[in-house]
């Protein structure tokens, strides 16, 4: 036996690295935390080197929030900051560090050009009592219709206050296009909210491009499935940071047992805070 392994040492020390790392792997690859990172990690590796052009928002729940409780602050006037009153809900409110970097785009943009915004901070406060006035309306002059009739028509036109809202809710989220004075977008491809064309132009994808890189530059994480969403700080610009614990801003409101949301991220105007 003993000039068996004095003779085959090697070969015997390869054989247990092998089995120690099998082993070690099995361990690993049976707990869930570890397939996570794993995972998470290789998807994120095939992103940065273009071989996938978005990470599955799968990986999004996992992504650990440390809450700042920076306040959100209402958006002041800027000439070169327009405002789509038919799609932003008023008063428009961003966290207070995000709201200055999008003064900062603004104070930077050409001449001829200007950022319009579509959406920022969205109240489930608001949204809930927009929803609830609708279902309550519907239902008064449907009486034939069924609950849940009711709710899938009640989705296709307002936003469900109970479902993500993209990271509007945090108050880290923007909507944005460049547009000109006037407020006419540049050719995106596409308009606010609509689908993408496959068969982009080298105009269209030069815009989109253009528009990412002034974002970029303030730190803005561009979601890379709609060309208008850009956010700071939240689970979505922590998750293509690859920051799995570096998300800063979490719902501005929180669901309380009874008492529906209310809002935790005090604001100088709002009155539905609490400490």
């Amino acid at each position: 036996m003993g000039d068996f392994i004095r003779y085959n040492y090697v070969e015997i020390l390869v054989a247990m690295l092998i089995i120690a790392a099998v082993a070690v792997t099995y361990l690993i690859l049976k707990s869930k935390r570890a397939k996570y990172i794993i995972a998470y990690s290789w998807n994120l590796m095939l992103y940065k080197f273009g071989f996938k052009k978005t990470i599955s928002q799968k990986y999004i729940t996992r992504i650990h929030v440390k809450e700042c409780y920076e306040h959100l602050e209402e958006l002041v006037n800027h000439h070169k900051i327009i405002i789509d009153k038919n799609t932003v809900e008023s008063p428009v409110l961003l966290r207070k560090t995000v709201a200055n970097k999008l003064y900062r785009i603004a104070d930077n943009l050409a001449d001829n050009e200007y950022i319009k915004i579509y959406r920022a901070y969205s109240s489930r406060l608001a949204l809930t009592e927009k929803w609830n006035e609708e279902f309550n309306k519907m239902q008064s002059e449907n009486s034939n219709i069924g609950k849940a009739q009711m709710l899938s028509i009640l989705n296709k036109k307002y936003t469900n206050p109970d479902k993500s809202m993209g990271g509007h809710d945090t108050g880290a989220a923007l909507d944005v296009a460049l547009c000109d004075k006037n407020g006419n977008d540049l050719d995106f491809g596409s308009k606010y909210r609509e689908k993408a064309s496959k068969h982009s132009n080298e105009e269209q994808k030069k815009n989109r491009l253009h528009l990412v890189k002034i974002m970029k530059a303030q730190g803005f994480v561009n979601n890379p499935t709609q060309w208008w969403h850009f956010s700071y700080g939240d689970k979505t610009w922590a998750l293509y940071k690859g920051k799995r614990y570096g998300a800063i801003y979490d719902s501005a409101e929180k669901q309380f047992e009874n008492m529906g949301y209310v809002r935790i991220v005090k604001t100088d105007i709002s009155s539905a805070n609490i400490k």
